[in-house]
């Protein structure tokens, strides 16, 4: 079940961050380039997206973010997509991305944006899936190798 963060979830959400990272092969560092994951109210909620941990039973097996980056031109973005290695395939990430994509139009934006890596492969049939698109990089993640993006107008 898809549930939205709320502050008590920080000790499980960062064990899984942990497990995530480890697992493809990177650090886990909220103290710097993970940080947002320690501001989610400030980072997420303040510009009008939100975040969500995704449980089966009281385990977090899966995460999808969205944050506001441009409020002018209505464009959110995607972040810390995550389902556990032994969760995928059940049809999760498609589920959260679907309840994501509500949540936008419902919040007003045009534009949902994100990024990636190549060996996301997963990650990246999800979002192709659902009609993203590669688009020139827009920000400075400088670990990211696919930029994407999707209209939402209805």
């Amino acid at each position: 079940m898809l549930q939205r963060y709320i502050r008590s979830d920080q000790d499980q959400l960062e064990e899984f961050m942990e497990t995530m990272y480890v697992s493809r092969g990177y650090d886990f560092d909220p103290e710097g380039s993970h940080s947002d994951i320690r501001s989610i109210e400030l980072l997420y909620f303040k510009t009008g997206g939100g975040f969500w941990l995704l449980k089966e039973g009281q385990s977090v097996i899966g995460t999808i973010g969205l944050k506001g980056i441009d409020s002018e031109n209505r464009i959110g973005e995607i972040k810390r997509f995550f389902v556990l290695p032994e969760h995928q395939d059940k049809g999760y990430g498609k589920s959260m991305m679907s309840q994501i994509i509500a949540f936008a139009r419902q919040a007003g934006l045009i534009k949902l944006r994100l990024d990636t890596k190549k060996q996301s492969y997963k990650a990246l049939s999800v979002f192709r899936s659902f009609g993203f698109y590669e688009i020139p990089k827009y920000n400075d993640n400088d670990i990211a190798e696919i930029f994407m993006e999707l209209s939402i107008v209805s």
